[in-house]
């Protein structure tokens, strides 16, 4: 069978490839962050409860990603915060308990370097988002089972999902940015 463009690129760095299958995130050496714009800092916050599959086939370029969050499980180390971010101004988790993003697909970009692009869906509403992101490897972990590494960030307008509370501050602007940056730090193992 022909290896893909994106095979050979990857083999061409010396980096392994994983092996075809199916892997389960890691929740523990896992992390789906976020930063936006407060005021004149930032927020940084992450969420706690999650879980997903990464599908590598045959040929490594058709690997899919399937991620459903809780959403009530944000933390930004502020509870009033995470309590406004989960109410009807923000999340509704009540109505809207999950975040899923669902991707077919990667692009070698330049090196490590990847895209995807996929589907992310807050609030039941889905819009295309396209993750960029570096493969960091595959190899064993410390009993023996496989394992796949990469990162991987996106920036997104939060409005597009209807994210839309704000308030004016004294200082000019608004008291929270449009735009947030999402952030990945992937470790995944392969199911047996």
């Amino acid at each position: 069978m022909a290896q893909s463009q994106a095979e050979v690129q990857f083999q061409q760095l010396g980096v392994a490839l994983p092996e075809p299958g199916v892997y389960k995130l890691e929740a523990s050496h896992t992390s789906i962050g976020f930063v936006a714009r407060h005021m004149l800092s930032k927020a940084r916050g992450n969420f706690a409860e999650f879980e997903g599959t990464i599908t590598v086939p045959e040929n490594v370029a058709e690997t899919s990603v399937d991620v459903t969050i809780q959403a009530a499980s944000i933390s930004t180390g502020n509870e009033m915060r995470d309590g406004h971010l989960n109410s009807a101004d923000f999340f509704t988790v009540e109505e809207h308990p999950t975040i899923t993003f669902v991707g077919k697909g990667v692009r070698q970009v330049d090196g490590a370097e990847f895209e995807m692009d996929g589907d992310l869906t807050i609030k039941g509403i889905t819009k295309p988002v396209t993750l960029r992101g570096e493969y960091l490897g595959f190899g064993p972990g410390m009993q023996g089972e496989q394992r796949l590494f990469a990162s991987a960030k996106t920036t997104v307008n939060r409005e597009d999902w209807d994210l839309t509370w704000n308030v004016a501050v004294e200082t000019g602007g608004l008291l929270v940015g449009k735009k947030v940056e999402i952030v990945l730090d992937v470790e995944a193992v392969k199911e047996s």
